[in-house]
């Protein structure tokens, strides 16, 4: 019976590829390396070898399948890892970033299921400075806001429309999976994009119950909720997100602005109040034959802190796949329950933190 069937499978797996030659899967990736600097990490320097800086260190599978009519089945598969350790970004979740499988339609557009980035990062994230070369310590504090997407969405159905007069709009629906609870651990996101010429333009939202602040420990803050920190592990009942962002090609310069908030219910036992977090995020990338260069600033506010943070970088293009750049950032911070503290490096011990980078990235 076990062979009839295996039989039966590489016989219909047969008439699938004859009758749907343009079925695709390519495998993808990133690897980054640098050498950074931090000026003060718990009040001393600290000189390391940082992996995924400019871009994520992550590997992938995507495919399409030509149904017919512009229609397709498509599927993405998508691990962060470290490259320095070689190990897996979460422990025990190998497809972290993404993995989802759906159908894509010329004129309807994307619907798609599964563990899959929210719209806080699909939309907004590409306008923000740390996007555009600033690297990852150029996120914003804790990265709340989503946009170095560090916080997914599981048991997702998502859906993006196509592009009517360059405008598109999409919905989010994560599903918490717990019997007799559905709104606990339950997500759900919308967002809108438009581009026209030289100009581009998105809106984000996220509503997420139970949400674990993964990134706590590089939150520049002495306690949140009453917890100290670092090192608190912090579970809020609710978080809201949302933000707008924009930019404009000029000649080979690239504006860009963007605006986030975040709001953040009390978790459970820590009373009924909340905190909300204000970003502002702008600056240029001006792009050479071989080089790009780019300049930005944050400023931040954030549960009785306040943060601002410069980026310079520059990306020398040995090819279309292979870049050696540099950075140069520095964050003020100022507020009595504030510290410095740039994502990826940790708080200071006191209100300026200085960072470098210089290193090497190649995709795949």
């Amino acid at each position: 019976m076990e062979r009839r069937l295996l039989a039966l499978a590489a016989t219909a797996c047969f008439a699938a590829t004859q009758a749907h030659a343009q079925s695709t899967v390519t495998l993808y990736g990133n690897v980054d390396s640098a050498v950074a600097y931090f000026s003060n990490v718990n009040g001393r320097p600290l000189y390391l070898n940082q992996d995924g800086n400019l871009v994520p260190d992550l590997f992938g599978l995507t495919g399409a399948e030509d149904l017919g009519g512009g229609l397709r089945a498509v599927f993405r598969l998508e691990a962060g890892y470290s490259l320095n350790s070689g190990k897996l970004v979460v422990p025990g979740q190998i497809f972290q970033r993404e993995s989802s499988v759906g159908l894509k339609s010329d004129a309807l557009g994307n619907l798609t299921f599964g563990h899959q980035p929210s719209f806080m990062y699909d939309t907004l994230s590409p306008y923000s400075t740390a996007y555009l070369g600033g690297g990852f310590s150029a996120f914003h504090q804790g990265n709340l806001d989503e946009l170095a997407n560090t916080f997914e969405f599981d048991n997702s159905v998502k859906y993006l429309s196509a592009s009517y007069r360059g405008l598109s709009v999409g919905a989010q629906f994560g599903f918490g999976n717990h019997p007799g609870a559905f709104a606990a651990g339950r997500n759900y996101g919308f967002t809108l994009k438009y581009q026209i010429g030289s100009f581009s333009f998105g809106a984000a939202y996220a509503n997420e119950n139970d949400r674990y602040l993964e990134m706590a420990s590089f939150i520049g803050l002495k306690s949140l909720f009453g917890a100290p920190l670092p090192g608190a592990q912090i579970v809020a009942r609710n978080v809201e997100n949302w933000g707008v962002g924009g930019s404009y090609a000029l000649g080979s310069a690239l504006l860009h602005v963007l605006f986030t908030q975040t709001r953040i219910a009390a978790p459970i036992g820590a009373g009924e109040g909340s905190s909300v977090a204000n970003t502002v995020d702008t600056g240029v990338t001006y792009a050479f034959q071989t080089d790009t260069l780019g300049a930005g600033a944050t400023v931040e506010n954030f549960a009785g802190g306040h943060w601002v943070t410069v980026a310079l970088s520059n990306a020398w293009q040995l090819s279309k796949r292979t870049s050696l750049y540099q950075q140069l950032m520095y964050q003020k911070a100022t507020g009595a329950n504030a510290v410095a503290s740039m994502v990826g490096a940790g708080p200071a011990s006191g209100g300026s933190q200085f960072g470098a980078a210089v290193g090497i990235q190649h995709f795949f």
